[in-house]
């Protein structure tokens, strides 16, 4: 076992600066359009079935629907073929490596879409099974550690973990996987580099596995635990070092977000450099047994044509590329524009900040808005109404005798007048000059920082503040980062009826009826006493999402985690977060560190 080992690190040296470069790039090109595909599948099923948003009370009936079981196949086929590009590139760089032919990045990548092509042109679908069996097995740790943050899977998680049956079938499932992957071991060689039939490559990986099967599961379950053991003591090291830069370099009322968000981004990063690492390293290490021990059974390998122009630099660095490109665009997109899985079916509890961060700046204002950004609120609820020339300003009360002293409706002022208005000082000195602000000006600095909450001010029936909120929505991209809020149904109504994209929402003074079943309404806005377990469910079952305002008491902010709500609009976005986000560990740590570095 020793001499395969270090046959395995030998064959993962000779072209590992190539390998781990292919398997960032691909993976995070693979991954981004994945997502943004996944994203319009889940919109389209959602939308034929009649709803807006996820939950786990209307799962059950969108995936009744006709059309969802067709998505969720193609969904699956593109995800399994994408899993056989990379399958496919390792095989063949590692073969190459048996001969001596170091392959660049690019080649790896146009072996691996050849070798999936030929695949699917034999009509070897077994073969893209078992890839997705492997990959199953080798990320189930990482595919466990990432379902915890999607909900309602999150939920469903939770809620069945402790059910014996549950578990008993997970565990059926996983030796299923297991008892279906190791028949199967040699395949991908004898398909790719054999050029052989399925049926065929299986027959010749069973016979080449006789008396070795115990070795094997031995020598591809260790390395894998003891990647996941690395990943483990490397997010676990990246935690200390960024709770220890949140002690010594953020404010105190902010550590707990600041690290709660960090550690976020660090374990998927150490998730994903797990993964591929887990991947480089199985695939090497079967292509060392696949040579060593079918040593006299290997037949006629498929030979690398070094000088043909299809795998020439030019085209490689075109592919590279073009992949960067996609995976650019691609996040670019999620980050400044949001996306439709983020907004739908990912994290946990939302956290929104009433008319801007108005505990730490005045409301409705520019500074709201930075101060809302800087407490890492993931949205800002703001209110618009008209101005007597009709522009389109952000402010909550009709009369400026609260914020400014002045006895004056903003309807009978012309923006030209509201912008001579204080609206700062009356909050803090500090804040003199801070003025009322545009829509657009509102919009123009929360793209690609917040989600925007706009309420609209109701104005009659013949009021045209509908339209013209969803067209300055349109016009800045943030169809994915924003919604549209009301009192009056009939204004989410035209809302619907300018641009069905974008989300709405009903503020609810108070609970009574069926409200939630109207189909001009994508979210419940509700006051925190009148949300009930029963609520969310009904609101989840008619695939409306519920927003729970304004909860500034800790107590209320407990209720409102085990409820489930998605989204506290709260003036203290940052003890809101440390409080539905909290992790005994992550506070301990931090009560540590603050009373070391005193």
């Amino acid at each position: 076992m020793r001499l395969l080992l270090h046959e395995t690190r030998e064959i993962i040296r000779f072209n590992g600066r190539n390998l781990l470069l292919f398997s960032i790039a691909y993976r995070l090109t693979a991954a981004s359009a994945y997502v943004q595909l996944l994203g319009a599948g889940m919109r389209f099923s959602l939308g034929m079935a009649g709803y807006s948003y996820l939950t786990l009370e209307n799962a059950g009936r969108v995936l009744m629907c006709p059309w969802t079981i067709p998505v969720v196949l193609l969904l699956a086929a593109v995800g399994l073929i994408l899993l056989m590009v990379e399958a496919g590139g390792l095989t063949a760089a590692y073969c190459g490596a048996v001969y001596s032919l170091k392959m660049p990045v690019g080649r790896i990548l146009l072996e691996g879409l050849r070798n999936t092509k030929e695949q699917l042109e034999k009509r070897n679908f077994r073969l893209f099974a078992v890839a997705g069996a492997d990959f199953f097995l080798m990320n189930l740790f990482y595919l466990y550690r990432t379902l915890t943050h999607v909900k309602p899977v999150n939920f469903v998680m939770e809620e069945m973990s402790g059910n014996p049956f549950v578990q008993g079938g997970a565990f059926l499932f996983v030796c299923i996987c297991v008892c279906g992957v190791i028949p199967s071991y040699f395949v991908f060689h004898g398909c790719m580099t054999e050029q052989k039939y399925y049926r065929d490559s299986k027959r010749d990986s069973v016979e080449l596995l006789k008396g070795r099967e115990l070795g094997i599961i031995v020598r591809v379950v260790l390395p894998q635990l003891l990647i996941v053991g690395a990943a483990v003591v490397c997010y676990m090291g990246l935690a200390v070092v960024m709770a220890v830069a949140a002690v010594l370099f953020v404010r105190r009322d902010l550590q707990f977000s600041f690290l709660i968000r960090a550690a976020d981004w660090a374990e998927w990063i150490v998730m994903g450099l797990a993964s591929g690492a887990a991947s480089i390293f199985y695939f090497a290490d079967l292509t060392v047994q696949y040579y060593r021990y079918g040593r006299n059974k290997v037949g006629k390998q498929r030979f690398f044509d070094t000088g043909s122009p299809f795998f020439s630099r030019r085209n490689g660095l075109a592919v590279l590329g073009t992949a960067g490109l996609i995976t650019g665009l691609g996040m670019i997109d999620g980050a400044v524009n949001g996306t439709f899985l983020s907004s739908s079916v990912v994290v946990q509890t939302e956290i929104t900040a009433h008319r801007g961060s108005s505990g730490s700046a005045p409301e409705n204002t520019i500074a709201s808005l930075k101060a809302a950004a800087e407490e890492m609120a993931d949205w800002a609820e703001i209110d618009v109404q008209e101005t007597k020339d009709g522009a389109v300003v952000v402010f909550h009360d009709d009369n400026l005798r609260r914020i400014a002293g002045i006895n004056r409706k903003i309807s009978d002022m012309t923006l030209e007048e509201v912008r001579q208005v204080d609206a700062g000082s009356w909050f803090d000195e500090t804040y003199r000059g801070e003025g009322i602000p545009t829509l657009e000006e509102a919009m123009e600095y929360a793209k690609g920082r917040l989600n925007l909450n706009i309420e609209i001010k109701y104005s009659g029936t013949e009021g045209s503040l509908p339209q013209k909120v969803c067209r300055l929505v349109e016009a800045y991209e943030m169809e994915e980062q924003c919604i549209i809020t009301c009192t009056n149904t009939g204004y989410l109504k035209r809302v619907k009826e300018e641009n069905p994209d974008i989300r709405t929402g009903y503020i609810v003074p108070a609970a009574y009826g069926a409200y939630y079943r109207n189909d001009a309404v994508d979210v419940i806005s509700i006051r925190s006493g009148f949300v009930s377990q029963r609520l969310v469910t009904l609101a989840h079952g008619e695939g409306k999402s519920v927003h729970a305002w304004t909860v500034n008491d800790k107590a209320e902010l407990e209720r409102m985690r085990v409820l489930a709500v998605d989204n506290v609009i709260t003036d203290m976005p940052a003890l809101a977060r440390e409080i539905l986000y909290r992790e005994e560990g992550t506070e301990s740590l931090l009560e540590y560190l603050r009373m070391l570095f005193k």
